[in-house]
């Protein structure tokens, strides 16, 4: 072997090492943070002679070794959990390889802060003794500072921070970072300017966000000189999971007793019951997590840190009384915080700070407090305490990685804690524009219409109350007006938001001019998303039920989204300039509970009172990859989706079908109607197509078997199948003799009626039939019998599957349709494991075979609370994957990128 060989052969070795060492610090952290037995030992350790859980004593007879065995023991099974195929001892030489590591580099840690060896003496094994250090190497290897002054993710690590993030609270450690970079004497300042200086430092290394952005030059390029356009977020599902944490410390009554107050009793299953998937949820979390002990714990969260506060202010030789315990612990507890706070940061400072900066100046406080030999032992596991409760609050408001499908977004969307604090809109823009960044330039805003106009009126006035509020602001969050005027109505609020927009002159001449253009990039946009959401008793009576059975399958959602979307037009036919508002119209929630057969008349209702733009979630959860196509093809032609619509997600035509079926394990179980219609529009897509004659046969066999086995009916042919499955965009609560209502959209409705019966009569009452309209119990009943369908014995073979996909993408296609993408949400809702294999390389041209349509992609955040992630880091991830995908393929990733960035200027709404 030549030299060179060699010592290539040496680098790729070192950098494999450094790799699989960055892997492993990342999931000994992720490890420890999750380390519920921890919690529990602490808990029992930690005591006070008052009775009260406020100033711990955790070193104490043999206290400090109960709970470090404990920790040691949660550690190993939490990685037991994480790598399952390996050996105990391989997992045992993993963390003891990375403590050694970490060890070695504490003496280095408190050498530079002039402390000869770590105030705590942490041993290398006691990594709760190790949090400092732990944090600071965390920092060192993700974290770099931009050439804007703000806090970056390094890319080449962006998919591996992600996945800590999941579980690290990533506040803890870019505050690490921050306090590596700032002394003790800048932090305790005596003028006033210079902690105004100081500020305005921090401010621009948080950027009004918890989460980091990239440090890539061409997306700083592409974002300022573009400027990224959201075409797909969620207003609610929006804030960042630590902030809901900032307003839990302060307002814990407010905040968990939401959770609280909720009942615990709803079913989440849609085929048996299956329980309270919230409750659930907090079993996922810890064994022994219920809502009350959550209410506790951030309780004891709360008197944690005003204890380290406390430690920091009694440093500074100020004394502060303990809280006195009377009735209400609880709000003893909050009112001593409260204290704290107002000593440590005076009235006049916290005016100059964010909500993000308030909380990172504390931490850097403690942690310096910590490397100054100020906090001792007992403080240093009350952090490591205080941190663990605040990861596992966190962990319940985003979606972890072990925790696939939509089924387990909804319950952190159902979990209630989110709502307190996001009953105001503010602060959402400003994490969304990201102060001096200002990387984003336009949002649609989803939010879901109410049953009334006046209820709904009254959402969009806290949406634009919040916007206006943001407008009136400059890029430090200093209000540029001293106020922003009032309004007597929402048309009134309408014109003072497009004043500070446009700095348009008022229509009122009593109102005085806007004073400026607001000096915010971000514009907003807002779309109605009505939701997909199933009634169990109405569903169970109408398949197993002799009688009582409702007018049609779904009529309460039916009827329900129906009167929202009138309230909806009704508001905007009586509010001036509403129309240029309300910028297009979608349909969210979990696509299992409805199809877009339900949301039909909606849309054709809202394209009568003048919108023109829609979109749809489809194809993102599904039984079958056929399911999932068979959506997104409903979308398009039940709601007749034209040039400049788009449709949401759109995953199951990205997929590969061969590791698709990996993934379920080879086989699928599901209702014998939905395998029915899979293969029914499967069988219609490939005859329209021209494609794999050879199959049809077969598919026609099944067709014509599981038809039989629920109606018994030897005249349903295939064909007439096929053109019954054409009408389901029709009403079925609105009937032929409809057509005299004075509704005129209503009579619309009927006339389509009307037309089928003229027309295709059989085709028609088959249609009736599958409402339950002539059909018998028994019948429907059959229809909801489980089928099971497997790799082996599926009439679609993987390449028709995949033929099926070209076929959708060549209808969105001809119809000029876009698809939004959504890395993160994708990631953790699908069968991904990361983002290196996501699906819209297969789009982009990134994949080992080149999808034959061009597909027009949008890239959008979805909840950016609940994935941890924001449009920016959306770009990002994908950039990543399409490198990864296309390696040596020659693909020019910055010229995709910028074809998506005008692809989202040109299709959003």
């Amino acid at each position: 072997m030549s030299f060179r060989a060699m010592s290539s052969s040496a680098e790729e070795l070192l950098a494999h090492e450094a790799a699989f060492d960055a892997r492993a610090l990342v999931d000994l952290a992720k490890c420890a943070f999750a380390d519920t037995d921890s919690i529990l030992s602490l808990e029992r350790t930690a005591n006070d002679s008052s009775g009260m859980p406020l100033a711990w004593s955790y070193v104490k007879r043999d206290a400090g070794s109960a709970w470090a065995r404990a920790h040691a023991a949660g550690r190993f099974r939490q990685m037991r959990r994480l790598y399952p195929v390996l050996t105990d001892e391989a997992v045992e030489n993993q963390i003891s390889r990375t403590l050694r590591r970490l060890q070695s580099s504490s003496s280095t840690f408190w050498r530079q802060r002039g402390v000869s060896a770590s105030p705590t003496g942490g041993s290398s094994t006691h990594s709760p003794l190790l949090l400092p250090e732990l944090l600071a190497r965390l920092a060192a290897m993700f974290l770099c500072e931009g050439r804007d002054g703000s806090i970056r993710v390094r890319i080449r690590h962006l998919s591996l921070w992600q996945d800590l993030i999941l579980v690290v609270p990533p506040l803890l450690i870019t505050s690490a970072f921050i306090a590596e970079r700032i002394g003790p004497d800048q932090m305790n300042a005596s003028t006033f300017a210079d902690q105004q200086a100081l500020v305005e430092r921090f401010s621009r290394w948080f950027c009004d966000s918890t989460l980091p952005v990239d440090d890539d030059p061409f997306l700083d390029h592409l974002s300022t000189v573009e400027g990224f356009d959201e075409t797909h977020m969620h207003l609610n599902g929006t804030t960042e999971a630590e902030k809901i944490w900032f307003d839990a410390l302060e307002r814990p009554q407010q905040v968990v007793g939401r959770l609280l107050a909720r009942p615990l009793s709803r079913d989440s299953g849609l085929s048996v019951p299956i329980g309270d998937g919230v409750a659930r949820l907090l079993l996922q979390e810890d064994g022994a997590l219920s809502p009350d002990k959550l209410m506790q714990r951030t309780l004891d969260a709360v008197g944690l840190k005003a204890w380290l506060l406390q430690s920091v202010v009694s440093a500074r030789g100020y004394s502060l009384t303990r809280p006195v315990v009377g009735r209400d612990a609880a709000a003893s507890v909050v009112t001593w915080y409260r204290q704290t706070l107002t000593a440590l940061l005076p009235s006049p400072l916290v005016k100059e700070m964010s909500r993000v900066v308030r909380e990172a100046w504390q931490l850097v406080l403690i942690y310096q407090g910590i490397a100054l030999g100020h906090l001792g032992s007992n403080q240093q596991v009350a952090l490591w305490h205080y941190a663990l409760l605040r990861a596992q609050f966190c962990r319940l408001l985003v979606q972890q990685a072990p925790h696939k499908g939509f089924d387990q977004f909804q319950y952190i969307t159902l979990n209630e804690l989110r709502e307190e604090t996001e009953k105001t809109y503010a602060e959402r823009f400003r994490q969304i524009e990201r102060g001096h960044q200002r990387g984003v330039s336009y949002v649609e805003g989803r939010f879901a219409p109410k049953a009334s106009p006046a209820a709904t009126a009254d959402l969009i006035g806290q949406i634009l109350r919040g916007y206006l509020e943001f407008l009136s602001e400059d890029a430090k969050g200093h209000k540029q007006n001293a106020s922003v005027g009032t309004y007597r109505s929402l048309s009134d609020l309408l014109q003072m938001v497009r004043e500070h927009e446009e700095f348009a002159a008022p229509n009122d001449p009593a109102r005085p001019r806007a004073p400026q253009r607001s000096s915010r990039r971000l514009r907003l946009g807002l779309v109605p998303h009505f939701i997909k959401q199933s009634n169990a008793k109405e569903r169970d009576a109408f398949f197993n039920a002799t009688h009582l059975r409702a007018a049609c399958r779904e009529a309460a959602l039916r009827a329900e989204t129906d009167q929202r979307a009138r309230a909806l037009v009704a508001l905007i036919q009586m509010t001036s300039g509403l129309e240029s508002l309300i910028r297009g119209i979608d349909a969210a929630s979990n696509e299992r509970h409805a199809g877009p057969e339900v949301f039909a008349p909606t849309y054709r209702r809202m394209r009568r009172a003048g919108i023109v733009r829609f979109t749809y979630h489809a194809g993102e959860d599904f039984a079958h990859l056929a399911s999932g196509l068979r959506a997104m093809t409903e979308a398009v032609l039940f709601l007749d989706l034209s040039a400049g619509c788009r449709l949401g997600h759109g995953t199951a035509a990205g997929l590969n079908p061969k590791r698709w079926w990996r993934t379920t394990g080879g086989t699928v179980v599901m209702a014998t109607e939905d395998r029915l219609d899979d293969l029914v529009v499967a069988r219609e897509l490939l005859l329209q197509a021209r494609l794999a004659f050879e199959q049809l046969p077969l598919i026609d066999a099944e067709i014509h078997r599981l038809s039989m086995r629920i109606w018994d009916d030897p005249r349903l042919t295939p064909d007439l199948l096929a053109s019954a499955w054409k009408l389901r965009s029709l009403d079925p609560l609105v009937r032929a003799n409809d057509h005299v209502d004075v509704d005129p959209h209503r009579q619309a409705e009927a006339l389509l009626h009307l037309s089928a019966i003229r027309t295709e009569p059989s085709v028609y009452a088959h249609f009736l039939r599958r409402h339950g309209i002539n059909a018998s119990a028994a019948e429907l009943r059959r229809a909801r019998e489980e089928v099971v369908v497997s790799m082996d014995s599926d009439v679609l073979r993987p390449r028709d599957l995949r033929l099926l996909q070209h076929v959708v993408l060549k209808l969105l296609h001809d119809r000029r349709v876009a698809i939004e993408t959504l890395p993160s949400s994708n990631v953790r809702i699908s069968i991904h494991e990361n983002y290196e294999h996501h699906h819209a390389g297969y789009w982009l041209g990134a994949g080992k075979k080149m999808v034959p349509t061009p597909v027009r992609v949008v890239v959008g955040s979805d909840d950016p609370g609940i994935f941890a992630t924001g449009l920016r880091n959306e770009y990002a991830h994908l950039q990543n994957s399409l490198e990864s995908q296309a390696k040596d393929r020659g693909l020019d990733v910055g010229n995709v990128l910028r074809r998506i960035c005008t692809e989202a200027k040109l299709y959003r709404f």
